[in-house]
């Protein structure tokens, strides 16, 4: 059964992995001991605000607005970006409890081009470097704007130390947004300004909010929104877990290539995987030996719930778990047409005549980082989450420190909603699809926040809001973005909410993975680039 790709292929998996392990783990936007030295980090191309320049001067002259910093760029000395803080209240809906700051950024083109704000819904960066233009500032020769979600990096409503996130909720963000804007709007860009609101993933979750609550309050700030890869998952009455994500990323992401293509192939390997590693006794025996290796928290987590006949299959389910986790990432971030052709056949690992190399191979492929996968495309071109339920404060506040997007996952669990996997692809008579989803449930931000925050699931009344006013809006011109292999898509808003008399238009890029490309012909496919810049100047009228 060995083959010349396999010797290939697993040479370059077992390499990689070795390297895997020497290099060192980057985590987190802000030092926690460090929280109050600066606001942004100090860089030598920072300029204080000077009355030579003129943006910088409206800056701090408007109220409310400090800390102005000035990024001149070594290009183009014409070209500046400014990093500055708005003061915010800390409680929109009771201004008394005071503010705190909140931190801004805009790379300036002109005073009358259009305004294309990011929603961040996570932490902005502190380095102009790192400030990756999205593709409608370029389509619009825009001002590009980005504010930091209240909760992330510095922006801090409460002290890093109180987990309690008394004012974590969407209505809040909204407001956030709202104030900033209006600001710009009153202070440094002229009313007639077009204003486009757009973000990816959570960011588009964070654009959507912004739109529902402009409409519910009134707000006319924005002359477009625009989310990509926004999911809008319902959860359940008792549960923000839901199961249409681990559905989508099973039965679509991959699905419908041309019948002998690499594509089609590796889907259906892909499909047979779960069903192989429950049902092939020497395959599970080496993705348990890798899961104890590179999974040891979950190891640990499921060793002390399980015991028994039931300990193996439930670390079996931590096996599927990663594997599910590691597919996930793969489609989110990689084109599935530049790895297809590394998904292994796993008739060849559970083969009767297999021999060890055939079995090593199926197991480096399942446990395949997306750093590894991408050094083995690179290799190929040239010739580690959740674990146990946080019980008390110390240990919110401690993985909050390891962990940057942190306050994302108790948002998850308060009002946006998580998935599950879906293990209905395993071989039954070995492993229960129920039992699947009860080993998974410890490995879910719901076992992570529930005993810290009882009862703070919103019973998927948010979500599921959303999704009915996407179906009645009108007047809020709002623009989704979807990539078919993206798992996400799985919580996309549904085909049939999409109305262009509604000026709400929903398109599905069939090339794309999770980002917000849309000029790039290897990122978006020709008919959904169009079909974007379309409903882009008929919201706009331009």
């Amino acid at each position: 059964m060995k083959t010349k790709n396999m010797r290939r292929l697993l040479n370059y998996v077992l390499a990689i992995a070795l390297l895997s392990w020497s290099a060192p783990l980057v985590t987190g936007c802000a030092d926690s001991e460090h929280m109050d030295e600066y606001l942004f980090e100090p860089q030598q191309d920072n300029e204080p605000q000077s009355d030579s320049d003129e943006v910088a001067k409206k800056l701090a002259s408007t109220p409310t607005i400090s800390d102005v910093q000035v990024h001149v760029s070594k290009e183009d000395s014409t070209m500046r970006s400014y990093y500055f803080c708005v003061e915010q209240p800390i409680d929109h809906n009771n201004p008394a409890k005071g503010t705190f700051k909140q931190r801004c950024y805009i790379q300036f083109v002109s005073y009358n081009s259009p305004v294309v704000l990011e929603t961040d819904g996570y932490c902005m960066p502190d380095s102009i470097e790192n400030q990756e233009t999205a593709d409608i500032v370029k389509f619009l020769s825009a001002n590009y704007m980005r504010v930091e979600h209240r909760y992330f990096g510095k922006s801090l409503p409460e002290p890093f130390e109180n987990t309690d996130f008394t004012y974590l909720y969407t209505d809040q963000a909204a407001a956030d947004l709202h104030t900033v804007v209006t600001l710009m709007q009153k202070h440094i860009f002229p009313a007639s300004n077009k204003w486009v609101a757009t973000g990816t993933s959570k960011g588009g979750i964070t654009a959507t909010l912004y739109a529902y609550y402009s409409d519910k309050n009134g707000w006319n700030d924005i002359d477009l929104f625009m989310p990509f890869c926004a999911p809008f998952i319902t959860g359940t009455a008792t549960s923000c877990l839901s199961g249409e994500v681990g559905t989508y990323l099973l039965s679509t992401c991959g699905q419908g290539y041309p019948k002998g293509s690499a594509e089609a192939q590796a889907y259906q390997y892909l499909q047979a995987i779960p069903a192989a590693i429950t049902s092939n006794k020497a395959l599970r025996d080496a993705c348990l030996r890798q899961f104890h290796l590179k999974k040891p928290e979950h190891y640990k987590e499921i060793l002390s719930n399980f015991n028994g006949e039931q300990l193996e299959k439930a670390a079996t389910v931590g096996v599927l778990h990663t594997f599910y986790e590691n597919l996930f990432s793969h489609y989110s971030y990689i084109p599935f047409s530049s790895w297809a052709g590394f998904v292994p056949d796993p008739a060849i690992a559970i083969d009767k005549d297999a021999d060890e190399e055939g079995i090593q191979l199926l197991t480096s492929f399942i446990f395949l980082s997306d750093k590894e996968l991408n050094a083995i495309i690179e290799i190929e071109k040239m010739v580690n989450g959740l674990t146990r339920g946080a019980q008390n404060d110390e240990e919110i506040l401690q993985w909050r420190k390891d962990n940057e997007n942190m306050p994302y996952y108790l948002q998850a669990y308060r009002e946006l909603g998580s998935y599950n996997y879906d293990y209905s692809l395993v071989d039954s008579t070995y492993l229960s699809p129920q039992f699947a989803l009860q080993v998974n449930h410890i490995f879910s931000v719901e076992n992570r926040f529930s005993t810290r925050y009882p009862n703070q699931w919103d019973g998927g009344k948010l979500m599921s809001d959303v999704r009915h006013w996407v179906k009645t809006v009108s007047g809020i011109p709002i623009l989704f973005v979807y990539s078919y292999n993206d798992p996400w898509t799985g919580a996309a808003i549904d085909d049939a909410a999409a109305d262009p008399s509604r000026k709400v238009w929903k398109v599905t890029n069939l090339i794309g993975i999770h980002t917000d490309d849309f000029l790039d012909p290897s990122q978006c496919d020709k008919q959904a680039s169009q079909a974007i810049k379309n409903a882009i100047h008929t919201a706009l009228g331009i």
